[in-house]
This record gives C-alpha cells, structure tokens and sequence, in this order.
C-alpha cells in the first residue's frame, strides 16, 4: 500500500472505491430506516466505510453530520485510525475523535460518484414527516 500519496493500480483502487461505496450504501439504508423511525436528533451508529471489506468497525454521527457527509458523493466516513485511511486513494477531509471523513481521488473519486446512491435516486432518504 502507498502511503505517500502516490497512486496504486486501477484495479485495486477501484476495488477500494467500491467497496467503500458498499458500506455507504447500507448506512444510507440504516440512516433512512432511522429517520422513519423518527430517531432524527439521535445519532446514528453506523459501518465504518473504508476499504477493508471486512471492517466491522461502527462510527456515530448525528444527523446533521451525516447529511454533511452525503452533500459529497466523493466523501466518505471512517474508524478515526490510520489502518482504515488509504493514500492511494483517497485524503483526509476531517479528523474528529469519533470519525474522519475522507475523500477519494481520480479514478476512485469516479467510481464513487458513479455509484452514490442519492445520485441514482436509489435511495431517497424519507422526510421527518414519515
């Protein structure tokens, strides 16, 4: 892995990209089914999105940080620890002690974007009203 900021090759990081993707996809869903539940003050426990693909790591944001996070279809959320951080391909955007937000570059930041489910229309997150 490069951690100089260079890049690595295409397919690793477009298996990165997707893989992230992944895990935002299913916290998308998480977030959705808790904002139906009217939990919108309340923080959301949700999957790490690096690019391990076996993570299991849970991050917290509320929900004004997580629509934040989503405003960026290049942005993603991370267990703060280096070992979830990939130079190759992406940067940190934030640290915080809970998270750090990330942002993937070149040929990753594209497959992400192709990918962004509130891009797609796919998933739609409910209003407060139900």
């Amino acid at each position: 892995m490069a951690t100089d900021g260079s890049h690595g090759n295409e397919s690793a990081d477009a298996e990165k990209a997707e893989t992230e993707s992944f895990f935002r996809d299913v916290n998308e869903r998480i977030h959705a089914v808790n904002t139906q539940r009217a939990l919108l003050a309340l923080p959301d426990d949700l999957i790490c999105e690096c690019a391990k693909a076996d993570c299991t790591e849970l991050v917290t944001l509320n929900a004004v940080e997580y629509h934040g996070l989503r405003m960026h279809g290049t942005w993603f959320v991370i267990a703060p620890a280096d070992k979830h951080f990939f130079a190759e391909v992406e940067r940190i955007v934030a640290k915080n002690g809970h998270y750090w937000i990330v942002e993937k570059h070149d040929g990753a930041a594209q497959i992400a974007e192709q990918l962004d489910p509130r891009s797609q229309g796919s998933v739609t997150p409910p209003s407060p009203e139900g």
